[in-house]
């Protein structure tokens, strides 16, 4: 745990660090004012950028196979939904544009999940169960807020993020976790007070319309002793044009959870149409 924490810190101080590289502290005030202002920043790609934090054009919608709808609904704020699970786990994302500091894009993050249908559909014996049929599932709403920053490197576009769930259980339970890979981590703050989360995020193009996407994620659970994750995943894409991306790549996982440290790794796949 102590180095996914060292992890964390490290995603949160990187960007403040070029932050006051670009903006300068107090002290340097009289030396900006007499220094040419820098060029503009070059613009962001704004298609199929839903991990950064830049947001979907306002009228713009972008639907994924097994990714979120997006909608851009002003401006400043992108709605988005998972419709493969809506209605066995109903579920709301707002994004909101903080504006820029120096060549850094920020923006902040809300998502509303309730996970409870799921979790009691797969509480049963046989094929498709995760949990135990006699155990009761208390409802539970997952509420998860993020800060993001992103940079834009010519067409690359880089990416930190910090943000903590909480899963407040309500009613009798008897629920006992969810020891698997890529569900733990989402379902552990049930368990304790919280979930603190840190990522780094990169894409952009390779040659043509052939691209790349790549990320390494950390979670970390005060209250529970021995439990982490860290996640790497990457991907190649191809973005035919604003209206279609294709991607596949992997997921890999490490974890530690009550019984002990688990490695995994799995495919995927995504499809993504925008219009």
């Amino acid at each position: 745990m102590r180095w996914t924490m060292v992890v964390a810190l490290l995603l949160l101080v990187a960007p403040l660090q070029v932050w006051a590289q670009e903006e300068g502290g107090p002290g340097e005030v009289s030396a900006q004012a007499a220094t040419p202002a820098p060029a503009a920043a070059p613009s962001a790609p704004t298609t199929f950028v839903g991990g950064t934090a830049l947001l979907v054009e306002e009228g713009r919608w972008e639907l994924g196979l097994f990714g979120p709808l997006r909608y851009g609904l002003i401006e400043k704020v992108e709605l988005a939904t998972h419709p493969l699970w809506f209605f066995v786990a109903p579920n709301l994302q707002a994004k909101f544009n903080l504006g820029q500091r120096g060549r850094w894009h920020l923006a902040s993050k809300a998502q509303l999940t309730y996970p409870t249908p799921l979790l009691r559909l797969l509480s049963r014996e046989g094929i498709g169960g995760i949990l135990p049929s006699d155990r009761a599932v208390p409802h539970l709403v997952s509420l998860q807020a993020e800060l993001l920053a992103t940079r834009a490197y010519g067409e690359h576009l880089l990416t930190y993020g910090l943000g903590v769930q909480v899963l407040p259980r309500v009613g009798a339970s008897e629920m006992v976790s969810i020891d698997l890979p890529f569900v733990y981590p989402r379902t552990a703050a049930a368990f304790g007070w919280a979930t603190g989360i840190a990522q780094v995020q990169a894409q952009g193009p390779i040659y043509k319309k052939l691209g790349y996407q790549a990320d390494v994620r950390a979670f970390v659970y005060p209250g529970i002793e021995g439990a982490f994750a860290v996640e790497q995943g990457a991907g190649l894409r191809l973005t035919t044009s604003e209206r279609f991306m294709a991607q596949a790549g992997y997921r890999f996982s490490y974890a530690g959870y009550p019984f002990g440290t688990m490695t995994n790794i799995a495919p995927t796949v995504e499809l993504a149409w925008g219009f």
